[in-house]
C-alpha cells in the first residue's frame, strides 16, 4: 500500500465539509498515553461522534489539518496489510513536516480492526507524546478480551447508545420546556412518538412506514456481522443461536434463566450443550444488542442462584424483533428507562424484597462519592388502585434496606409527591425525567 493512497486519503479528508449531525451528549475526553474507542451496537452513530469531536475541535480554535483521519472500509485500502499501517504516520508527516513532535495530532481511525494486528500500530502511535488516537468500528471485535490485553491497558471506551429523549426532541427542534401547557403537550407527542421509534438515528428522518423493515434489517446485520463473522471459530448454529436471540427478545424487561431457555429450546427439538447457550449470551452481549441485569447483592453467589432481567439496546428494535402482539407499554417504558440510566453512567440491578416483592431499578453510580443508590419503579399508569398498590408495596421495605428515605416512580404522564412509612416518593412523567440532569 503507497504512501501516495494515505496522502490522497488524508488529503480528500482535509477538503470535505464535515457531515450535518445532532449533537450526541457522551462525552469525549482523551486521556494522555490511551487511545479512546467510542463503542456500541452497530448503527447508534459512532462514526458521526466521532465527525463531532472534529466539529468541536474545530469550534475551539483547532486546525483540520491536525486530524488524520483513516476510514478502513474504504475501497482503495481494500486488502491493506499490517505492514502498510506504518505508511499513515510517513504519508501525514510527508504533508506537514512541521507538525511532527511540535503539535498535538490527531489520529482518527474508523474500522480499523479489518487489519489483523493492528492493536501494535496504535501501541507505535501512543508512544509520541503529541499523538492521540481515537477508534470507532465494530463492537464485538474492539471488546474482546484478546484486544483490551494486546493494548496493554492503554485504552479507554466510551459508549455510544442511541439517541437519548433529549438528542431525539434536539434533532426535531423541539424545545425542552416541562412547564407551559403548549411545552408539556410537545414533549408529550414527541415521547410517544420516541417510543414507537425508538433511539437509532437512521430512522430519525426515514419514513413511518419503513421503520419495522429498518430495524428488522439492523438487527439482521447485528447477527451476520457482530455475531456469526466476529466469531468464526465458534461453529455457530444459525437455527440455535436465532432461536435463542428471539426468546431473550420476547423476554424484554422479564427474568430469565438461561438453564430454563435451555430446557425451552430442548423441548422444541433443538440440539446444543448448555455451554454453547452460555456463549451465545456473551456475544449478544459484548456486541451490545441484549443486556442482562443481576440482582443486587453484595453476594456472588446470591448473583448467580438468582434470576437475571434482560433488556434489550433498543426497546423500538425489540417490538419489531419480537413475535406476534409484542411487546407491552409499560416493558417497553421500563427498557427506555434501563437504557436511560445506562446512558447517564449508572451500574443497574433489580431488587426484590423478603416478602417478594420486586423493585425495577436499584442505581449507583460509582463516580459519585458518595455513591448513593437511587430507587426506580417504572409503569406505564398507577392510576388503577390495584396496579399502584402492586408497584409501591415494595419500596418502604427496599428503602430501609439501602438506607435512603427517597423512591422515583416514572409513568407515563403522572406526576405527584407521595409520603409512605417515612419515605417521599416522586411519581416523574417518564418524558419530564430524561430532559433533566438531576439524578432523581
Amino acid at each position: 500500500m503507497s504512501i501516495a493512497i494515505f496522502q490522497k486519503i488524508i488529503s480528500d479528508f482535509h477538503a470535505r465539509t464535515l457531515p450535518l449531525l445532532t449533537n450526541r451528549e457522551s462525552v469525549v475526553r482523551f486521556v494522555r498515553d490511551m487511545s479512546l474507542t467510542i463503542v456500541g451496537a452497530r448503527r447508534t452513530g459512532k462514526t458521526y461522534r466521532s465527525y463531532q469531536f472534529i466539529s468541536e475541535y474545530l469550534s475551539q480554535g483547532g486546525q483540520i489539518k491536525n486530524i488524520c483521519r483513516v476510514q478502513f472500509n474504504d475501497h482503495r485500502l481494500s486488502g491493506i496489510k499490517l505492514q502498510d499501517l506504518s505508511s499513515i504516520e510517513d504519508a501525514y508527516y510527508l504533508l506537514y513536516p512541521e507538525k511532527q513532535g511540535k503539535e498535538t495530532v490527531y489520529f482518527v481511525f474508523d474500522e480499523i480492526h479489518r487489519v489483523e494486528g493492528w492493536e501494535d500500530f496504535i501501541l507505535h502511535l501512543l508512544d509520541e507524546p503529541t499523538h492521540r488516537v481515537m477508534i470507532t468500528g465494530s463492537t464485538s471485535r474492539l471488546l474482546s478480551g484478546d484486544i483490551a490485553s494486546a493494548l496493554r491497558g492503554k485504552n479507554l471506551a466510551i459508549i455510544q447508545y442511541p439517541f437519548s429523549f433529549g438528542e431525539f426532541i434536539a434533532h426535531y427542534k423541539i424545545a425542552p420546556d416541562a412547564i407551559s401547557s403548549r411545552g408539556q403537550n410537545q414533549l408529550r407527542k414527541a415521547f410517544q412518538r420516541y417510543s414507537q421509534q425508538g433511539g437509532f438515528p437512521g430512522l430519525l428522518d426515514a419514513e413511518l412506514d419503513s421503520h419495522i423493515d429498518i430495524l428488522q434489517t439492523y438487527w439482521d446485520t447485528m447477527v451476520l456481522r457482530d455475531i456469526i463473522e466476529a466469531h468464526p471459530d465458534s461453529n455457530i448454529s444459525i437455527a440455535v443461536f436465532s432461536y435463542f436471540a428471539q426468546a431473550l427478545v420476547v423476554r424484554n424487561a422479564c427474568p430469565f434463566t438461561v438453564r430454563s431457555l435451555a430446557e425451552s429450546m430442548r423441548t422444541a427439538g433443538l440440539s446444543f450443550s448448555t455451554e454453547t447457550v452460555y456463549d451465545y449470551l456473551r456475544f449478544l452481549e459484548e456486541a451490545f444488542m441484549i443486556f442482562s441485569v443481576p440482582i443486587y447483592s453484595a453476594s456472588e453467589k446470591v448473583r448467580q442462584r438468582n434470576y437475571s432481567k434482560v433488556y434489550v439496546i433498543d426497546w423500538a428494535l425489540a417490538q419489531a424483533i419480537a413475535p406476534a402482539e409484542g411487546i407491552d407499554a409499560t416493558r417497553q417504558l421500563e427498557n427506555m428507562v434501563y437504557i436511560e440510566l445506562r446512558r447517564r453512567g449508572y451500574d443497574v440491578s433489580y431488587f426484590r424484597t423478603r416478602q417478594g416483592y420486586e423493585i425495577d431499578f436499584i442505581a449507583i453510580n460509582k463516580k459519585e462519592k458518595r455513591r448513593k443508590p437511587l430507587i426506580f419503579q417504572v409503569s406505564w399508569s398507577i392510576k388503577k388502585e390495584e396496579v399502584r398498590e402492586r408497584e409501591l408495596r415494595g419500596i418502604p421495605e427496599t428503602a430501609a434496606f439501602l438506607k435512603t428515605d427517597h423512591a422515583t416512580v416514572l409513568t407515563f404522564d403522572e406526576e405527584e409527591s407521595i409520603m409512605s412509612n417515612g419515605i417521599r416518593l416522586d411519581v416523574l412523567p417518564v418524558w419530564k425525567w430524561m430532559i433533566t440532569s438531576s439524578n432523581v
